[in-house]
């Protein structure tokens, strides 16, 4: 009988939940009715809401005896209640030129301006304009041995609850 009885209630629940949800309809002059509207946090294509967009300069040339170089990277950000981007920007501080298989040299820099920044809200837009400075002394300049020195910067990003 217990069976019965919970086959029973299981197919009236499935029923009602096919029961489809209509809007009210309004017979009377003067009446009103309501409805709800709401976000979703996904877009279109099912993805998550929620993003970021850290867009960094490609190579750089830095001119030969330039004390100070600006490089420009732009942050924007759409994320939830709560939620913060934070990047950062680092290098080794030496760049090196590969002369021979015995001869490499050196050039060191320095990283100055934004180059760490902290959004101070979920939302960032339009997007934030960093600027940061890579500077090589006088004095680095006159010792270095001409060529192409290199280095990498790394861009770092994170999302933090605040």
């Amino acid at each position: 009988m217990k069976k019965v009885l919970s086959l029973v209630v299981a197919v009236v629940m499935l029923c009602a939940i096919a029961v489809p949800a209509f809007a009210a309809d309004i017979t009377t002059d003067g009446g009103t009715g309501t409805t709800i509207i709401k976000t979703v946090t996904t877009t279109a294509g099912g993805e998550d809401a929620e993003n970021f967009t850290v867009t960094i300069p490609g190579d750089t040339d830095i001119t030969w005896g330039a004390e100070s170089t600006t490089m420009t990277y732009y942050v924007e950000s759409h994320l939830g209640y709560g939620k913060q981007v934070e990047v950062g920007v680092a290098g080794n501080g030496v760049m090196s030129y590969v002369a021979s298989a015995d001869d490499t040299f050196t050039l060191p820099y320095t990283l100055g301006g934004e180059t760490a920044y902290a959004a101070e809200s979920p939302v960032v837009y339009p997007a934030a304009s960093l600027d940061f400075t890579v500077a090589i002394n006088e004095e680095d300049w006159n010792r270095a041995v001409v060529g192409t020195y290199s280095d990498t910067l790394t861009f770092t990003a994170e999302v933090v609850t605040a």
